[in-house]
């Protein structure tokens, strides 16, 4: 019993988890939500350069560049260590991507543009003075056309590793156009298999397209060509790319949204290009206290859920093409940790000219974890109070019970001795419930096996005297016939011998009318016949036989058909009839009827006599039971005739 109370907590955790199924769904339309109404803001909003910049259309390779967002201002020092996870970001300068000899990775914090360029070079060539437009030497070259179509190119070579001085040309075909650029800062830094060139540039030297050119030559010598790889492709640079930065305006958007614990916003143009980012999907979480016993099942979620915000330059995935598609839609994956999902959401922006990006919202089910995590620590707790306390009741509820089986039985146990005889008694209880009811039934048991036991006591003293009457006959009989008695005088004797012998041939067989009775029960087969008729033909033969006994027979105003055996019924009716005559007061007559009750048939007896004594009766239809006084020798009464009557 104690083991069903295991239920409740599973009843309680399909519970917990059909919530957490409910929560999850509400996460999803509350992200979903929450992307349609940044989108909603973003919605015609020209101001913002969500249309992605034209490509050019003379070059299949389109050569742009995109400024991650910064954390924090870089130390232009020639090292890499503060580039942090935007090293796996480089890109590769020309079209070979496996083993790119060039790359760069580009990024943009406060009006600064910030630029990271490795090449693998095996032999380094510095240049020498004075500074040559076309330079002879290994070199790095920014180029940039501004809103107003004007060219600039920014040179980036040393004569040594260490500071770089920048030189800007305005015109490519004059070298008077040659001039340092102070505002640039550039460090140039010799590697294992070659050299990098880290720089700060402002964005205010910059325009809408920009491109960068790496150039390598293994001696001086002016006629020697520089093997060139640029964002163009390999060869020289042919046109700059688009310089993709992050929207400072959709930023300062998302940022007065507010931000959400644990939620992540992206917003993308046409081509999956990052604008915008804010927020992340870790979140401070406190430690709920939960039972010991609890926390070695559920275990406790890790104190760093997840990774840094990645750097990409795109954000890709099936939520965001069905978002660029005019499709709002929303998509569960899952995290390095098994029991947490991200679900992701992605809204279109739309513009005249149809969907110009999406928003892509992301949250993590850290929070519906916490929640479930309590629920089941609060659910466990209540459980064990529960199981404790629903545990000791049943026990105290099965102590009582077994306490109280245990002293009946224990009564009854010492209620008979060893010899089988009743010398004890059974409390009769005074409960309701099913272990009353047995206690009382068994005091009645006991009572009633103490009558039988008594009666057969009797009994034993009863045949003693019934039979020792008619023995004692036989030997006085016989032992006058010992005496020398002439022949003629034996003949009262031998009668007397003859009734005692017929006296006890009658007693042995009416104690065995009553076992001949219990086999005919069971051996004879019930038959159809009407009750009425056979107590009628009985009454008349009762008639002949008590001729000075006045009987009344009312018979049934209807015929009484039943199954039974007929004889044995003749022989009831006869014992009871025989009971009535001995009874019955002088002149007054034995009623017999028969008639209809309910759905059953009454068969009644009736005589006037004198009343039965109080005390004899329940005892009547035991056997060797009797309160005649007149017990002739012919005729002992054994007291069976009500006993086969019963039976």
């Amino acid at each position: 019993m104690a083991l069903l109370l295991l239920t409740i907590p599973y009843v309680g955790y399909q519970f917990v988890r059909e919530m957490e199924n409910y929560l999850r769904d509400g996460l999803e339309q509350s992200v979903l939500g929450a992307a349609q109404a940044l989108a909603g803001a973003l919605h015609d909003r020209p101001d913002l350069n969500l249309e992605s910049p034209p490509r050019n259309t003379q070059t299949a390779y389109d050569g742009e560049i995109y400024a991650h967002p910064l954390p924090r201002d870089m130390q232009i020092d020639g090292y890499v260590e503060d580039w942090g996870g935007h090293l796996e970001q480089l890109e590769s300068l020309g079209s070979d991507a496996h083993e790119p000899r060039a790359r760069f990775v580009a990024g943009k914090h406060g009006s600064y543009l910030y630029l990271l360029v490795m090449v693998r070079d095996e032999r380094i060539v510095y240049r020498g003075l004075p500074v040559r437009v076309r330079p002879t030497s290994d070199y790095v070259k920014l180029v940039t056309v501004t809103a107003g179509g004007q060219r600039r190119t920014y040179l980036f070579n040393t004569i040594s590793p260490g500071w770089i001085t920048v030189y800007v040309l305005a015109d490519d075909q004059a070298a008077a156009g040659l001039r340092q650029e102070s505002r640039i800062r550039a460090e140039w830094r010799e590697t294992e298999d070659g050299y990098l060139v880290e720089a700060r540039i402002p964005l205010a030297l910059l325009g809408p397209r920009v491109g960068i050119e790496v150039g390598d030559v293994d001696t001086l010598d002016r006629a020697v060509e520089p093997f060139r790889l640029s964002t163009s492709g390999a060869g020289p640079l042919t046109e700059p790319g688009p310089l993709m930065l992050p929207s400072e305006g959709i930023e300062t958007l998302i940022k007065s949204l507010g931000r959400s614990p644990g939620r992540r916003i992206w917003v993308v143009d046409s081509e999956q290009r990052v604008l915008a980012r804010g927020g992340s999907l870790d979140r401070q979480t406190e430690p709920v206290p939960v039972n010991p016993l609890f926390a070695l099942v559920l275990r406790p979620p890790p104190a760093e859920m997840f990774e840094e915000q990645p750097i990409m330059a795109r954000f890709s995935g099936p939520e965001v093409r069905a978002a660029l598609a005019g499709r709002a839609t929303s998509r569960w994956r899952t995290t390095r940790h098994p029991d947490t999902y991200v679900v992701s959401a992605a809204y279109p922006v739309w513009s005249d000219a149809g969907v110009v990006g999406a928003v892509v919202v992301e949250e993590t089910t850290l929070g519906i974890q916490m929640v479930r995590r309590e629920a089941l620590a609060n659910l466990f707790n209540k459980t064990l109070i529960v199981c404790f306390f629903g545990a000791l009741v049943l026990l105290v509820f099965a102590t009582r019970i077994s306490v109280r089986l245990r002293r009946l039985r224990n009564e009854a146990a010492a209620a008979i001795d060893t010899h089988g005889r009743v010398v004890g008694t059974l409390s009769a209880s005074r409960a309701g419930d099913e272990i009353g009811d047995l206690a009382r039934d068994f005091s009645a048991m006991m009572e009633r096996l103490r009558e039988y036991n008594h009666y057969l006591e009797q009994l034993a003293r009863r045949l003693s005297h019934e039979l020792r009457t008619p023995i004692t006959v036989v030997r006085t009989s016989l032992d006058a016939m010992e005496l020398d008695q002439p022949d003629g005088h034996r003949g009262p004797y031998l009668a007397r011998a003859r009734d005692g012998l017929r006296r006890l041939d009658t007693i042995i067989s009416r104690m065995s009318e009553a076992a001949r009775l219990e086999q005919a029960l069971q051996d004879s087969e019930p038959e159809r016949f009407d009750l009425a008729e056979v107590v009628a033909a009985s009454v008349d033969s009762y008639r002949s036989v008590w001729p000075r006994q006045s009987f009344r027979y009312q018979a049934a105003d209807q015929p009484c058909p039943m199954d039974g055996m007929p004889d044995l019924v003749v022989q009831m009716l006869d014992k009871l009839v025989g009971n009535a005559v001995d009874f019955a007061s002088p002149d007054t007559p034995i009623e017999v009827s028969v008639a209809h009750r309910g759905g059953e048939l009454l068969l009644e007896v009736r005589n006037q006599g004198p009343p039965l004594p109080e005390e004899m009766t329940d005892k009547l239809f035991q056997s060797m039971v009797s309160i005649r006084d007149d017990k002739g020798p012919r005729d002992p009464h054994l007291g069976l005739g009500l006993y086969i009557v019963r039976l």
